[in-house]
């Protein structure tokens, strides 16, 4: 075993001396090993506080920044949605303009400030004879009308529309045939209010334009026909007067002959005032001097629609021999007849009046209103033959005239 040998007490006493220096810088040391432990747990206090804090506004900062990103996704949709739904209605805008400017008979066209078409509608192509719409765009809307009037028309109304003024005119295409178009051409303002596009709507107005034709030429007709009629008038009252003996009789005659004239226009209006039904003008006769007896007039011919001109002047033919019938003819005596014949014989029309059981007749001493007719009007107009004879069984009236001369147009 080892011995533990133990110094001197001198020895000792400085050994424990200098173990108890020791000691104390060795507390010294563990109380400052203590206080800055203590420093240091203090400082890693302040520090997780720190720390704690930090973490809690990072984390509410976070919550913050998640908030404000996810409001700004749910409004990033909105806005979205809100885009989609404009965007659809857009679409279904455009759609149904697009259904407008293919299904309209107008025919809509849009060009540039230059006058070139950009967009025309479906039947653009049949209006202006081209295959498809791609022969259409890009070319000037002027250079498609060939109507010198028409085409500076067009130019006029584009430099109006460039000008920012609308304008509306008609004028005519010229192509397989002629049609009108009512044009009514506007400019298209851009945002800042000036014109950067052109819109041309035609509407075809062919068939109002040929009324107003047919009107205007109806018109000079109607003139034409009604002085016609007044000078008929004038000769027939003169006629009338010249030849009466009495001014009662001039009155009767001239009653008499106006009716038959107004009987005959009524039949010419059936034409419309074009042409007239022989076999209605010898009916109208026939009614008016038979008495209400169908019997007494023996009427047979083909159907012959003759013309206005000479149509008239046999209604007033009719009536001058269904006149002297009644007075002194045929008409006169109740088993008087009279037979009306007609026929085509090659390019001659021949017509026939001749009475039948009427007491004898004589020639007139003078001239007569019907034999002035016949010379005058008959004869002369018709380029033919006329003769009205008085054999004694009774008056015998004849007519010879080319087809051409009397006959209504086809």
């Amino acid at each position: 075993m080892d011995v533990i040998t133990l110094p001197e007490e001198g020895g000792l006493a400085g050994h424990l001396a200098s173990l108890e220096s020791e000691n104390r810088h060795l507390r010294v040391l563990l109380a400052q090993t203590s206080l800055q432990a203590d420093a240091e747990i203090a400082r890693n206090a302040r520090l997780g506080r720190i720390i704690a804090a930090e973490r809690s506004a990072s984390r509410a900062e976070a919550e913050a920044l998640d908030a404000l990103h996810r409001r700004d996704l749910a409004d990033g949709a909105a806005r979205l949605a809100d885009a989609e739904e404009l965007n659809l209605q857009l679409r279904a805008s455009e759609e149904f303009n697009r259904r407008i400017l293919w299904t309209t008979t107008d025919c809509v066209k849009v060009l540039d400030l230059d006058g070139r078409l950009i967009t025309v509608s479906a039947n653009a192509p049949a209006v202006f004879e081209v295959e498809g719409s791609a022969a259409l765009i890009g070319r000037p809307w002027t250079a498609l009308w060939a109507a010198p009037e028409s085409r500076a028309a067009v130019a006029a109304a584009l430099e109006d529309a460039r000008a920012g003024r609308p304008r509306r005119f008609q004028a005519r295409l010229d192509g397989a045939g002629v049609t009108w178009w009512d044009i009514a051409v506007t400019p298209i303002d851009g945002a800042d209010g000036r014109p950067e596009r052109i819109l041309a709507v035609s509407r075809d107005i062919t068939e109002s334009k040929q009324n107003e034709d047919r009107q205007t030429l109806l018109m000079q007709e109607l003139a034409h026909r009604v002085k016609n009629t007044l000078a008929l008038v004038q000769a027939i009252s003169a006629q009338t007067l010249r030849g009466a003996g009495t001014l009662a009789a001039a009155r009767e005659s001239l009653e008499a002959r106006l009716l038959a004239l107004s009987r005959a226009h009524e039949v010419l209006l059936q034409g419309t005032w074009q042409s007239a039904a022989l076999a209605d003008l010898v009916a109208t006769a026939a009614a008016l001097h038979g008495g209400g007896e169908a019997d007494r007039f023996a009427v047979s011919g083909p159907e012959i629609t003759l013309c206005a001109r000479f149509g008239l002047t046999l209604a007033l033919m009719l009536h001058e021999l269904g006149t002297n019938a009644a007075k002194h003819g045929a008409l006169s005596r109740p088993g008087g007849r009279v037979a009306i014949t007609w026929a085509v014989q090659g390019e001659a029309f021949r017509f026939r009046w001749e009475e039948s059981g009427g007491p004898p007749v004589l020639p007139p001493a003078r001239a007569g209103f019907g034999s002035r007719l016949i010379e005058r009007s008959l004869a002369q107009g018709a380029a033919g033959r006329a003769s009205l004879t008085f054999p004694p069984g009774g008056a015998v009236f004849t007519l010879e005239a080319p087809m051409a001369s009397l006959a209504a147009a086809p």
